[in-house]
């Protein structure tokens, strides 16, 4: 599956500079994700192709970057995994994915980003909690956590 409908991040250079805290739902243009201007809270259903929708997905996110934000400034922007993807974070595999691993932990540490991954996927793949860097959040199921996020104000895309 290409990334899920709705998910979008950063298109235009105007939106560079733009706080974390400013983010907005922008009409889809292809299948990677565009974030521009709001202060809205924003939870993405990640599935993805390949290594590099995903890779183009952190990048975007990376664009809002202009200073890490303090602990007491949770991340507004939470990416739930529970596709193909999840498999791109396997410490075994972490030579590979190296580039993809390090940005995602960057941007979870600078609370730009929450990552979540769901248990159930990591079982139907063969992957263990032993398997994944401490940075990623389990959740037992990913449909459920969505639901969870949504109730503390998070926009589903």
């Amino acid at each position: 599956m290409a990334v899920a409908a709705g998910l979008y991040l950063l298109d235009s250079a105007d939106s560079v500079n733009t706080a974390p805290e400013q983010v907005q739902v922008l009409p889809a243009t292809s299948s990677v994700p565009v974030i521009a201007n709001s202060a809205e809270n924003m939870a993405f259903d990640i599935s993805v192709h390949n290594a590099d929708e995903l890779r183009k997905v952190l990048e975007r996110a990376e664009m809002l970057v202009s200073s890490p934000k303090s602990a007491s400034q949770p991340a507004n922007i939470a990416l739930m995994l529970h596709g193909p993807e999840i498999e791109y974070f396997s410490i075994n595999k972490y030579a590979q994915y190296k580039d993809i691993v390090d940005l995602a932990a960057r941007l979870d540490a600078y609370n730009v980003v929450e990552l979540k991954m769901c248990e159930t996927a990591m079982k139907d793949f063969g992957i263990k909690k032993d398997d994944i860097p401490g940075f990623i959040e389990f959740v037992p199921n990913g449909d459920v956590e969505l639901k969870q996020l949504s109730q503390r104000g998070f926009s589903i895309m």
